[in-house]
């Protein structure tokens, strides 16, 4: 039941490692759909990216046949994944509770921005309202500027990351104790966990972490430079690191000097190390540093565009460029799952068209036959792709 980022990634990292994910979409389809959002000749990069693997049914759960048969699917499924805000559910007819009735070990996960309970549960959420209230924006940005929000949609991913731990938990709860569970994901909550030590350190000491850009609140130096023709990133937090960086840059004299001798004093005298290193850097070009600092062992990094990530050869080496082929589209490249297990390949299953699987899977899960599904269609219970007779692939579309 998931829609758009939130409640789609989980399920597209689940499809990734070879479930069977059956996408329930209303007759106008997921919004995620919509192709004025990175449009892609027609299509959305959202939908062609976070569905892909998935098997589309179109279902209108406000008429009873079509909540029937949708009651029917979850009778032959392990989990159900939403993120409709808090009482959608419930009011459907489709809460955890509700679906008990049909399958009595049904694990269901709800993504929400700010959870099932607490005063904020009613608030409307998307990724950049919860990556403000939960105070990533506030930390997010240079230092003397305005804050920011993270690159990406930190939100929204992380909710789908912490919705399919919640599935993969609760179907080993279920196999050590024979009950399904429901799991309450609020977006709030996975950005505030997110916080970690420096969520520890304010809260035992009251410190408050302020932007520092791509500087750290108690590690120096640890951030971007500027070189002649572009910036790297530096990361001297072990005084290893940071005796190899002084040999490195040509001063070795930083080594022990009272000002820089070890990170404490660094700290205190962050901005004469800073500049010193700001000057030394400038003077050459980033292949020429990177070489350099890879030949002494400091961990750094060329700060790439997007354009150069997918150009680079670590990235390429990784298989983290795939392709599917689209019905309608053609072929598509996209960035595929990060885990790579011994004796098994991904998946490469494109983003289905809306309603494409309607009549597969309600003929082969249900045993409906093909006179029923299109007499359902003509009743607007169900969507099939394309529609007969005129091969029209827009009916059901966006």
């Amino acid at each position: 039941m998931g829609q758009v980022i939130a409640g789609s990634f989980g399920g597209v990292i689940l499809a990734d490692m070879g479930a069977e994910v059956i996408k329930i979409e209303p007759p106008s389809g997921d919004t995620a759909r919509n192709a004025t959002i990175a449009p892609l000749d027609g299509e959305s990069s959202i939908h062609l990216f976070m569905n892909r693997g998935k098997k589309s049914v179109v279902l209108n759960l406000k008429d009873e046949r079509g909540l029937d048969l949708f009651y029917s699917l979850v009778a032959q499924s392990d989990v159900v994944i939403d993120n409709f805000r808090p009482g959608v559910m419930s009011r459907l007819g489709i809460d955890h509770e509700s679906l008990k009735n049909h399958n009595d070990r049904i694990i269901t996960v709800s993504v929400t921005g700010f959870g099932e309970y607490g005063p904020a549960r009613d608030k409307a959420a998307f990724d950049l309202v919860v990556q403000a209230y939960s105070g990533h924006v506030d930390i997010t940005g240079p230092e003397d500027g305005d804050p920011a929000r993270v690159g990406i949609p930190i939100a929204d991913i992380a909710g789908g990351i912490y919705s399919c731990i919640s599935v993969l938990s609760a179907l080993v709860g279920r196999e050590l104790h024979g009950v399904g569970r429901h799991a309450d994901v609020a977006m709030l909550d996975t950005l505030v966990s997110m916080l970690s030590y420096d969520a520890v350190d304010y809260l035992n000491t009251g410190r408050k972490l302020t932007r520092r850009g791509t500087a750290h609140a108690h590690i120096v130096p640890w951030q971007a430079f500027q070189v002649s023709d572009g910036y790297i990133v530096v990361a001297a937090r072990e005084e290893k690191f940071w005796r190899n960086l002084c040999r490195a840059v040509g001063r070795p004299d930083l080594e022990d000097d009272p000002r820089t001798r070890d990170n404490a004093a660094r700290l205190a005298n962050r901005d004469f190390v800073v500049t010193t290193l700001e000057a030394i850097f400038a003077g050459r070009t980033k292949a020429e540093w990177l070489m350099v600092l890879d030949a002494h062992d400091i961990p750094n990094a060329p700060v790439n565009d997007i354009e150069e990530v997918f150009g680079d050869e670590q990235v390429l080496a990784r298989g983290m460029v795939q392709a599917y082929e689209h019905p309608t589209i053609g072929r598509v490249r996209y960035p595929p799952s990060p885990i790579k297990f011994s004796e098994w390949e991904n998946p490469r299953s494109p983003a289905p068209m809306l309603g494409e699987h309607t009549m597969a899977v309600l003929s082969e899960r249900l045993g409906l036959d093909e006179e029923e599904l299109r007499h359902l269609e003509d009743e607007g219970v169900v969507g099939l792709w394309p529609h007969p007779g005129t091969g029209d692939l827009t009916r059901f579309g966006p």
